[in-house]
């Protein structure tokens, strides 16, 4: 009886790219999104900018993805 241990590759190019993709949207976006929501909102200004620098980073992994899979 064989067994299959062959390593499993988790990381490919496509996710590799959509998070390196991610992560340069959030810390780019972090410090404009910061500074804008202490103008509009006195509250946590920290936990908005920290939110919407979120939600750029989630749209950018969403393109990274499906740009990279169409890659060669």
């Amino acid at each position: 009886m064989t067994s299959n241990s062959g390593p499993k590759a988790r990381w490919t190019k496509d996710k590799a790219g959509a998070i390196m993709a991610a992560t340069t949207g959030f810390f780019f976006t972090l410090g404009p999104a910061r500074e804008t929501t202490k103008q509009l909102t006195q509250e946590y200004p920290y936990t908005a900018g920290s939110l919407v620098s979120l939600a750029v980073a989630v749209l950018a992994y969403w393109i990274g993805l499906r740009v990279m899979k169409k890659l060669p």
